[in-house]
């Protein structure tokens, strides 16, 4: 049975789940993704395929690089394209170091309101489904107001010219954060309104775009292994002795685990576990002042 991660070029105008059921009938195997691409969206979809499907909540933990183009003079009630205007206003005037002095406030640490039309779940239902329902039992467009949230932008700049009102973005940002709401946020902050024109997806992690296949295209050749989104994260080459413990669900002191590597998301509670018959990830916590490795998801080899 197929087990490993699959990287698909999401077109526009499909939607994530739409890929999942695609995958799942080719392989005839246990499919999920880790990380939603709105269907206006195109780019990288991480596809995970059998035992994979168990560290979907640790890719998705590792930084996202997306392009954007922002529109700027309307804010819709999707904050993109395939919305309706909620709010108009004059673009004509706004220069590129309008912009780019607007951009500063996108970096670091940030409280974000996600859109209405979004797949945050309250009381345990996608918050667009709420939206659609409200607009429909009240016959008007009406907004659902979300709490702002804490995410995390590492970079942000504009990589075109400001032409008509229009301009390109790279944003590389941390878990939950809405690129449409950096559209959004810009235009209020500009105070003439704005929106995605158009999203493209270009890496999760260590994964690129520029490896994914197309849906038309699947096939067992390109599933990578558990293995790969290891390296992006602190890991640990383990000793057979630590090994068995780990299998049999014992923590293991981090002195004695193996050869510990950092990686690019570092100093952090998660640490990827690898060995000859194991791959996995667990968490460090300090016993008696001494570090141990506590595993939280095992899958064998």
């Amino acid at each position: 049975m197929p087990s490993g991660i699959l990287l698909v070029n999401k077109p526009e105008g499909t939607r994530s789940t739409d890929c999942v059921t695609r995958v799942k009938r080719h392989f005839k195997e246990k499919t999920g993704h880790a990380g939603t691409l709105d269907s206006t969206a195109s780019g990288l979809l991480v596809m995970l395929l059998g035992s994979a499907t168990r560290i979907s909540d640790y890719v998705m933990l590792l930084p996202k690089i997306y392009t954007s183009v922002v529109s700027l003079g309307a804010e819709t009630d999707t904050a993109d394209a395939s919305g309706e205007i909620v709010k108009r206003g004059n673009a004509d005037n706004i220069s590129e170091v309008d912009v780019d002095s607007v951009l500063n406030n996108f970096i670091g640490e940030i409280m974000q309101v996600p859109p209405a039309i979004s797949a945050i779940k309250i009381g345990g239902i996608s918050a667009h489904r709420i939206a659609r329902s409200i607009n429909k039992n009240n016959g008007a467009e009406r907004i659902l107001s979300l709490s702002a949230r804490s995410v995390f932008v590492h970079s942000i700049k504009r990589t075109s010219p400001v032409l008509g009102g229009e301009f390109e973005i790279k944003v590389r940002c941390g878990k939950g954060t809405y690129i449409r709401s950096i559209a959004r946020d810009i235009g209020r902050m500009l105070g003439c309104g704005g929106h995605v024109k158009k999203l493209t997806r270009l890496s999760v992690g260590n994964f690129s775009l520029n490896n994914a296949c197309g849906l038309e295209d699947l096939s067992l050749e390109g599933l990578l292994p558990v293995e790969s989104v290891g390296m992006f994260y602190d890991h640990v080459f383990l000793r057979s002795e630590a090994e068995e413990r780990l299998l049999n669900g014992l923590r293991v002191p981090l002195r004695d685990a193996g050869e510990f590597a950092a990686g690019e998301i570092s100093a952090t509670k998660h640490v990827a576990l690898i060995g000859k018959a194991l791959f996995g990830f667990a968490e460090i916590r300090s016993d008696e002042g001494i570090p141990h490795i506590i595993p939280r998801v095992n899958i064998r080899k």
